[in-house]
């Protein structure tokens, strides 16, 4: 991995440590069982402020690279990166104990994450089409939580989801011009 690719990715793979780090250090959580954003809950107290303030400054950063840092990509990656950010940072301002909203900021999320992924066909290329193959195949995992309750929570899938990303952020931010 090239250093200017390492240092682009390195503030989404420190959120993700952390992330994984927080939900480990959790006695309750257990991640066939539950989603992050079980660790969101006010009741959770300092867990749920770190928690949120990780997906929200995350969100944050999304949106500051998508309009700074990856001016060189199309419009479309982005308006959708950007987009996700924004519905990130919404995900840590209104965590699980705002119910069916909390819900479909995180679908939105998720879907646009997806999104992301799948544009890379229009460039044609092997990697194009191996993330955008990357992308499609997040609702595989997606579909059996909803369809079927395997894993019972969505921790799974959205690790895998969260992973995914992370990929195609580290192939565009290693295809940038060092202007």
């Amino acid at each position: 991995m090239s250093y200017k690719r390492l240092l682009l990715t390195l503030p989404y793979l420190a959120s993700l440590i952390t992330l994984l780090v927080l939900s480990s250090a959790t006695s309750w959580f257990n991640i066939v069982e539950n989603a992050f954003s079980d660790l969101g809950r006010v009741r959770n107290g300092l867990i749920s402020v770190v928690f949120n303030g990780l997906v929200s400054s995350t969100g944050c950063l999304l949106i500051l690279y998508s309009t700074l840092v990856f001016r060189e990509l199309g419009f479309e990656y982005r308006l959708t990166l950007g987009l996700a950010g924004y519905f990130l940072t919404l995900i840590g301002v209104y965590p699980e104990d705002y119910g069916r909203l909390h819900f479909y900021v995180s679908l939105v999320f998720f879907l646009l994450g997806i999104s992301y992924m799948v544009l890379h066909v229009a460039e044609h290329t092997i990697v194009g089409y191996a993330i955008a193959a990357l992308g499609l195949l997040n609702f595989i995992p997606w579909s059996l939580h909803f369809a079927l309750s395997e894993p019972r929570g969505a921790a799974i899938p959205e690790l895998i989801s969260l992973l995914s990303l992370l990929i195609a952020l580290a192939y565009d931010a290693g295809r940038l011009n060092s202007s």
